[in-house]
This record gives structure tokens, C-alpha cells and sequence, in this order.
């Protein structure tokens, strides 16, 4: 199954709440939702056991996004702590609401080397995961791949942190920051199936979280997101690798017109699927069942 959906609460949302976006992404015709925690965790216990009742009523999968700024490999012990207590907290409404993963940015270089930031950063998380464990917490900890070369977390970092850790962490597959970092690098169908092929071959694993975006890039760093259509990295490459190989995966728009391209990449996906479905064992585009 391919979930599908924006993250944060929709742009054209009249409400602002989470539990206005997730019923206006089902009547978008969507079926995911990254609850955005960016700037602060401002919901209390109740309202993310409503929030996550009503998700389940409407076959809206949840996620959590911890709060943007986060460095667990800093070399600032206030500035590690502040991180790991925001993940944490994140990770703790996550599961409240039913969300099935909780994503962090793992942190960027300060004036440690980058053998000790891997380090501090692996540390850290596994504290978070170990934590989420001793609290029978179901929801499982994702740390993202990302776009600029100042930030620690390409692709192979990711891999190798997800390794060392063990159960319980995720990669979380961002297509535009892998595409930046490797200075336009994602051009054919072969090169979007390497990612999941390198992924699955690393960590055994067939589901995937990703992130899909158009993407401004030099110097092997993103610039910023653009619209899916205004950017050289192609959707359908990405589309036809997942229908192709029946991967259950999440998709999360993080376009500037966040649900607009989310609607567009379903609707992509529905025509994909009427090109390259077989007779028997087809999985199904998103939005279906």
C-alpha cells in the first residue's frame, strides 16, 4: 500500500487545527498525514488521543515531525539535552495519537570532528530509542536524510546510524535531499531503485518512509524546495521504481504547495499504476485499498 499525504495541516485548510487537517486531507482524496511539531509541541495528551481516534475513523496513517531545530551531535551538553528532551516529548505525543513514527533531524557539524558528532549522535539516539522502549512506546524513531553538507546525514550516514542502533530507528528517505547532496544525482529509474535496493539490503527492510519535493541545489547542497513541477528531479521515476516493486511506502509532500503536489503525485500515481500494474499482484496506487 502507498500511503500519501502533506505535511503539517494543508495550506488551503480554512481550520488550523490537527484534527481540521486530518479530516480535510481524507477529503482530499489523501491518506497520510505528518503532524508538524517544527516549532513546538502544543497539544496535550487529550487532544492527541482525539486526534489520532479520528485519524484511524478516516484511514489517515499519522506521523510526527520533533521540532526543526535539533542537534543531537552538538558540542553544546545544554543544546544535546534541550534536543533529546524534544524528541523525546515528540516521540511521546507520537505515540499518544498513534502515529507510527516520530522524525528528527539528527544534527549538524559544530567544532567536533565528524567522527565525534557520529558518535554523540548515535549515542543520543539510541538514549531516545532505549527510552521509547522502556516505555512501551510502539512508535519507532526516524532520523532524516538531509541536504546540506554542513548537516550531518547523507544517505550512507543514515544507513550506517540506523545499523549501529538497531531496532527501533528508521531512515527516513528524503528523494530532494539525497538528489542535492549529490548534485543532481537522481536522473533515471535505476537511480531511484538503487536507493530503496541500498536501503533494503542494509536493513532488511520493505517499508519506506519518504519525502518528495522538487528541490533547488548547487555545490552538492539544497538551496531550498520547489514545486515537483519546476525542478529536475522527475516524480514518475520515483512512482514507477515503488508500483514496479510493490513497496509498501509513505509518502510525505514537502513542496512549498504542499497538498497541491500531493494531489499531483496521486494522480501521477494513478496513471503509473494503469501503466505498469500486472493482471494479478498489482498494489494498489495511493488512496486505495
Amino acid at each position: 500500500m502507498i500511503s500519501l499525504g502533506p505535511a503539517g495541516v494543508p495550506l488551503s485548510c480554512k481550520g488550523r487545527t490537527l484534527k481540521d487537517g486530518v479530516r480535510f486531507v481524507h477529503e482530499l482524496g489523501l491518506n497520510a498525514l505528518e503532524i508538524q511539531f517544527s516549532r513546538g509541541i502544543r497539544i496535550d495528551e487529550e487532544y492527541a488521543i482525539e486526534t489520532g481516534e479520528q485519524a484511524r475513523e478516516l484511514g489517515v496513517s499519522l506521523s510526527v515531525h520533533a521540532p526543526y531545530y535539533t542537534n543531537l551531535g552538538s558540542d553544546n551538553e545544554e543544546t544535546v539535552q534541550k534536543s533529546v528532551d524534544k524528541v523525546i516529548m515528540s516521540g511521546h505525543m507520537a505515540d499518544t495519537m498513534g502515529a507510527s513514527v516520530v522524525i528528527c533531524h539528527p544534527g549538524f557539524y559544530t567544532s567536533l570532528s565528524k567522527k565525534e558528532t557520529k558518535e554523540r549522535i548515535t549515542d543520543n539516539a539510541t538514549m531516545v530509542r532505549d527510552f521509547f522502549r522502556d516505555s512501551n512506546y510502539k512508535v519507532k524513531l526516524g532520523v532524516e536524510v538531509m541536504g546540506k553538507q554542513q548537516t550531518f546525514g547523507t544517505l550512507e550516514e543514515i544507513l550506517e546510524l540506523c545499523e549501529r542502533v538497531g531496532d527501533g530507528v528508521l531512515p527516513i528517505v528524503d528523494f530532494a535531499h539525497i538528489h542535492a547532496r549529490t548534485n543532481g544525482g537522481l536522473k533515471t529509474k535505476a537511480d531511484f531503485a538503487k536507493v530503496f535496493d541500498t536501503v533494503e539490503d542494509r536493513l532488511g527492510i520493505e517499508t519506506f518512509y519518504t519525502y518528495f519535493t522538487g528541490v533547488r541545489y548547487a555545490n552538492n547542497n539544497e538551496i531550498c524546495h520547489l514545486p515537483v513541477k519546476k525542478s529536475d528531479l522527475n516524480f514518475d521515476l520515483l512512482g514507477e521504481v515503488i508500483l514496479e516493486q510493490g513497496y509498501e511506502t509513505t509518502i510525505v509532500s514537502v513542496s512549498p504547495i504542499v497538498e497541491h503536489d500531493a494531489i499531483y503525485m496521486k494522480i501521477r500515481l494513478d496513471r503509473l499504476y494503469e501503466k505498469v500494474a500486472q493482471p494479478l499482484g498489482a498494489t494498489p496506487a495511493a488512496g486505495e485499498a
